[in-house]
């Protein structure tokens, strides 16, 4: 159980939805690479609580006779963490960092080492676990509660190079820190913005600056040293001139005593104590200086991670590691969506220009962010059945045969339609009428008490022309995303190409490219009727929706050429009873004094809107008038439903 992911050489982007595993990536990595030598219990994942109890149950079965074999699968199901970090390198690599890892030879330059959390000793856990528990009643939360008291005393993280082969011995921590070295840089969710001395962490970046500086080369701060020390001698003579009156009232009071002690007021002034109270970060705006706290939040933010930046280059430029990794979480906190839009380059571009030879791993929940990274770069995380699953975009990138997939989707993701990434569901439809309407349409349709109501989940809602959905195939199959598509059956005559009423007749075929080349994969506008033609994807993922000559219990019906005939159509009385109030189609159904002879016309009706380009107008109709005694045309409310189970 587990996943694998590639990191970009430059940046990578790690999206998804929440709780899929974007910040268990970090932590895995934090832990590893950092000092702390243990996870938390809540670290092992909900699967691994079975592990634990199955195999204690494994251990107390122990007869003599499987004793051995017991010990084996005891040994081989404990629940452990554990990471793979396979590296590739070149002959410009420090070969001093690689050779306590280097097992053998390989084309690909390549090694592998595991990093794992596991007793050191787990025939011991198991037995103290037992006699922990000898006499007790319990059950299997408690043997959990008493397991996550005690695992730290026998748990250990250790670090060897990996063969399928054979087993190896483990190097030491120091061998990971000369080979890797990385910074956590996590999301700032408060930053200066009150008068409050502990909430100004860009201060103290520049404090912890001054400290290394000094600590590399103290000639570069011996002036302001000197500076600081002058001050302080001359703030103390004047403290002394001006607090001597006072201090004399001491001597009523039997001060000093017989020791003859003296009472001094001394500056306390030094780099430190400088740093923390005495220096603040301003801003320069027109000659005018403005403190911190009066910067925007995004602008704090972003200096934050700049100077964490430096600061851990600062801390690595002697020491020759092979791999710097630098992970952002949530750089996006407080930004505005420009500034989150230029993010990545920006920091690219940065890194380039001060020679920081660095991988940046980004976790983000912003559209913004990822509308300037590279479609390869992205790697998404979803989840199935309580296990994390990584999409990786590189290698779905490199599955796209030729050039117009790729260029699309690449300019998809720079135009900003980046939603697509975060959300639990997707609906892609042609037109302004739709994507006007659709939230009528949900709360519509979720009047009909479904259990799980669409406008409880996150769906991303994409516009694009019918000729283009088809272009997002490869992108939905490999996101596995559950996805709607509400398209028109838009009939026409296959001798002449020209548009046409929707009739069961064998001259008519659909001109849609999504129903032709995609789902169902049909032509013929008899076949798209056919009510046992299938309308999903072989995964059942993917549903298209379009006009149909059946209502929804199975009776015949007129069918729609197009989404306003299909309304008209199913709105035939709406449509008569509000004739004068429907501006956009006044005009044309002025002489029509029943509903039946709206349903007749529909067509005709639908033509006057195309052609007087009234299909905005139309829409914003049915939001202005009575717009709750219309419904919702069945193709469209049959999709819907789909979508929220």
């Amino acid at each position: 159980m587990g996943y694998t992911i590639t990191f970009d050489p430059s940046t990578t982007s790690i999206v998804g939805k929440n709780n899929t595993g974007k910040t268990s990536l970090t932590s895995i990595f934090k832990t590893f690479l950092s000092d702390k030598n243990f996870f938390s219990f809540e670290e092992f994942s909900l699967q691994s609580h079975n592990q634990f109890i199955n195999t204690y149950k494994c251990f107390k079965s122990i007869t003599e006779k499987t004793k051995e074999h017991n010990l084996l699968l005891i040994q081989k199901d404990i629940p452990k963490i554990q990471l793979f970090l396979t590296v590739q390198y070149d002959e410009k690599d420090n070969w001093a960092n690689i050779k306590p890892f280097f097992i053998e030879l390989s084309e690909e330059s390549e090694f592998t080492i595991l990093c794992e959390y596991a007793p050191d000793y787990t025939e011991k856990f198991i037995k103290d676990i037992d006699v922990a528990m000898e006499g007790l009643e319990y059950s299997d939360d408690e043997l959990l509660k008493k397991i996550s008291s005690i695992y730290k005393n026998y748990y250990k993280i250790t670090f060897k190079p990996y063969s399928a082969r054979e087993e190896t011995d483990t190097v030491k921590r120091s061998d990971i820190n000369n080979l890797i070295q990385a910074k956590f840089i996590t999301a700032q969710r408060v930053l200066d913005d009150s008068d409050a001395e502990s909430k100004s962490p860009l201060s103290k970046i520049f404090r912890d600056q001054f400290n290394y500086l000094n600590m590399q080369d103290i000639s570069k701060s011996k002036e302001l040293i000197k500076l600081i020390e002058d001050a302080s001698r001359k703030i103390d003579g004047e403290l002394i001139n001006f607090f001597d009156p006072f201090l004399k009232y001491f001597k009523s009071f039997g001060f000093p005593g017989l020791s003859k002690e003296k009472v001094e007021l001394m500056s306390n002034l030094d780099p430190e104590n400088l740093f923390k109270h005495n220096i603040s970060l301003f801003y320069n705006l027109e000659g005018k200086k403005l403190p911190e706290k009066y910067n925007g939040l995004g602008y704090s933010n972003l200096i934050y991670i700049i100077s964490q930046i430096i600061g851990f280059y600062s801390e690595i430029k002697d020491s020759q590691n092979n791999l710097n990794i630098i992970f952002i979480e949530e750089p996006e906190a407080h930004m505005h969506p420009q500034m989150q839009s230029v993010f990545i380059n920006n920091i690219e571009n940065f890194l380039t220009l001060d020679e920081m030879s660095s991988q940046i791993i980004i976790t983000t929940h912003s559209p913004h962010i990822l509308s300037d990274s590279k479609l390869e770069s992205i790697r998404y995380f979803t989840s199935e059945k309580n296990e994390a699953v990584v999409k990786d975009l590189m290698r779905f990138n490199n599955s796209l045969t030729g050039d117009d997939p790729k260029e699309f989707l690449q300019q998809y993701l720079t135009l900003g339609k980046c939603d697509l990434f975060f959300a639990d569901k997707a609906i892609l439809f042609e037109g302004t009428v739709e994507r006007i309407l659709l939230p009528v349409f949900i709360e519509k349709v979720e009047k009909a008490e479904l259990d799980n109501k669409l406008s409880e989940q996150y769906i991303s809602s994409i516009e694009i022309g019918g000729a283009y959905m088809s272009k997002f195939k490869e992108l939905l199959d490999f996101l596995d995303l559950k996805t709607l598509i509400i398209t028109d059956i838009d009939s026409i005559n296959k001798d002449s190409k020209e548009k046409n009423e929707v009739k069961l007749d064998e001259t008519l075929i659909t001109s849609n490219v999504t129903l032709n080349d995609w789902i169902p994969g049909k032509s013929k506008i008899e076949e798209l009727l056919d009510p046992k033609i299938a309308k999903e994807n072989e995964n059942g993922t993917i549903r298209v929706a379009y006009q149909k000559n059946v209502n929804p219990i199975g009776e015949p019906v007129k069918c729609g050429r197009s989404f306003e005939e299909a309304f008209i159509i199913n709105n035939d009385k709406y449509i008569i009873d509000n004739k004068g109030e429907l501006l956009s189609i006044n005009y044309a159904i002025k002489d029509y004094s029943s509903a039946s002879q709206i349903k007749d016309e529909s067509y005709e009706i639908q033509k006057f809107i195309d052609r007087n380009r009234k299909k905005t107008e139309f829409a914003f109709d049915l939001l202005s008038v009575k717009k709750n005694d219309w419904v919702v045309p069945n193709y469209i409310e049959e999709g819907l439903e789909w979508l929220a189970k």
